[in-house]
Formats: structure tokens, sequence, C-alpha cells
């Protein structure tokens, strides 16, 4: 443990789907490298759903930032949240690099939004850990303006 890093320095912010009003339908973050961290945390955040709507996220995985030959990672690489639920929900996608294909080049990960039935107030992190180098916040996105 290094004391006098800041878990800003620990962590990359690699990707956002940003705070939006989302019509029903599916968007997606930028497709991330895992080149330079070894996992990944997807956080989900959902704002006021609309009636009865539905929230699903999942990441998928590919062989290039276009996104060739994407398909899921295997099982428990999704959420299903709805209305149900309560307003101002969160959930969490758990990823390591080891979990992709990389034996058919798999080294690029993306994580999808799907609201179902009404517009639901919705935004996404993915953060990235254990970088292979540091500070990890060398990898953040471009869109990471400013760290206190």
């Amino acid at each position: 443990m290094i004391l006098n890093e800041k878990l800003s320095e620990a962590l990359a912010l690699l990707a956002a789907i940003a705070p939006s009003a989302q019509a029903v339908g599916t968007v997606f973050s930028p497709w991330v490298e895992l080149a330079e961290v070894d996992r990944i945390l997807a956080i989900i955040q959902v704002g006021t759903f609309g009636a009865l709507a539905t929230v699903d996220a999942s990441i998928a995985q590919a062989q290039d930032n276009k996104g060739t030959n994407a398909k899921a990672i295997g099982a428990g690489k999704a959420v299903a949240l709805t209305a149900a639920m309560g307003n101002d929900v969160q959930a969490t996608i758990n990823v390591a690099a080891i979990e992709l294909d990389a034996a058919n080049g798999y080294g690029f990960v993306q994580l999808g939004l799907s609201v179902g039935v009404a517009a639901t107030e919705t935004a996404a992190l993915i953060l990235g850990g254990s970088s292979r180098y540091e500070p990890a916040s060398s990898f953040n996105a471009a869109s990471v303006v400013e760290t206190a």
C-alpha cells in the first residue's frame, strides 16, 4: 500500500456514458483497451426511472476499438435494474483482463446500457485498476478535464 498515493492516481477513468434522460434503446461507451490495466469496474447509475422502465447493462469484448467480432464475455457480466427497485440506484460489473478471450485476440471491452419501456435517467463510468504502469490516472479518458 502506497500511503501518499491518491485514489485518483491508482484508478483510471477509462470511459463514460454521460448522464442523460435516456430514451428507450441502447447507448454504448467507447471501446476500451485493457492493455494498460488488468481490471475494470463499470459503475451504472440510474436516477429517476420512467414508469415501469427497465435498465439492462452488460459488458462485451472485441478484437479492436471498432468492435470487430464483438461478443459477450461470459456469465455474470450483466445487470438488470427495474423501476420496482426504486429510483436513485447503482450497480457494478467487474471484469478482469484474464476473463477475455485473449487467445483469439480479444482485448477491448464496451459497456452497453439498454433502457426498456420508458425514458430513464442514466449514467455510467468505466474505471480501470491494477495498472501495469503508475500512475493509472495517466490512462484517463480525454474527457477527464480536472482532478483535485
